[in-house]
C-alpha cells in the first residue's frame, strides 16, 4: 500500500531509439504532428507556433532540446502545462502511461540550460529518461 502512495503517472514517449517520460498531470493533450508557423529570430529548438483553440502555443523540437543533430520527422506534439503557460513538444512516438515510483528515480545533471532531462529510472528492465519541460521553458523565456 505505501509503495502505491509514492507512484505517479508518467506519459512515455520516444525520440529516436530512447524512451522518455513526462509527468502525466502536466500533459494537456497529444496531437498528431501539425507543422507550426515559423517565428523569425527564434532559437533553433523552436519550430514555431500553433493556434490551439484560440491560444497561441510555442512548439519546440524535443530533438533539439536534447542536443540531437540528426533530423527526422516528428509524429506527435505533446502539449504540456508549464509555469509560463502551454508549451508544445514535438516527439517521434507517444507510447503509454506508466506508474513510476519516485523513490527509484536517479537525478541527473543537465547537459545544457535548455535540456529537459531531469532523472532516469529503470522500469522493468527498460531505462526511462524523465523530463522536466518547466525548467527549459523558463530558460527559453529568458532568451532575448
Amino acid at each position: 500500500m505505501s509503495e502505491q502512495l509514492h507512484r505517479e503517472q508518467w506519459l512515455c514517449f520516444q525520440v529516436e531509439n530512447e524512451m522518455y517520460a513526462h509527468p502525466a498531470h502536466q500533459v494537456r493533450e497529444i496531437l498528431s504532428y501539425i507543422k507550426p508557423v515559423p517565428v523569425p529570430g527564434s532559437l533553433a529548438c523552436i519550430e514555431g507556433v500553433l493556434n490551439i483553440r484560440g491560444e497561441i502555443v510555442t512548439i519546440a523540437s524535443c530533438r533539439h532540446l536534447l542536443g540531437m543533430t540528426r533530423y527526422a520527422a516528428s509524429e506527435h506534439i505533446i502539449i504540456v502545462e508549464t509555469v509560463v503557460g502551454l508549451f508544445g513538444i514535438s516527439v517521434d512516438e507517444v507510447d503509454k502511461i506508466k506508474l513510476l515510483n519516485k523513490e527509484e528515480m536517479e537525478l541527473t545533471q543537465a547537459s545544457s540550460d535548455y535540456s529537459p532531462v531531469k532523472a532516469t529510472i529503470n522500469d522493468q528492465q527498460q531505462l526511462l529518461i524523465l523530463t522536466d519541460f518547466d525548467r527549459c521553458v523558463k530558460e527559453l523565456e529568458n532568451y532575448e
